[in-house]
């Protein structure tokens, strides 16, 4: 992994000044906010939240909720 890839420089979060000194907000080089966020992984490869099966539970509530 490259760590200087994700190195936060704070010159590049600068908000740019216009001729008349003022704020060109939308125009920095990076948002310092989202600085060193990873990747987006694919759906694939995520892992599985909030499956629940039958046999998460005991045995003794199974039989109570049984209809």
């Amino acid at each position: 992994m490259d760590s200087d890839k994700h190195r936060h420089d704070p010159d590049n979060a600068d908000t740019p000044r216009g001729p008349l000194g003022d704020a060109m907000p939308g125009r920095e080089k990076e948002d310092p906010r989202t600085v060193g966020g990873q990747g987006q992984e694919r759906p694939e490869e995520r892992p599985m939240v909030g499956s629940v099966k039958p046999e998460d539970y005991p045995e003794q509530d199974r039989k109570d909720s049984a209809p």
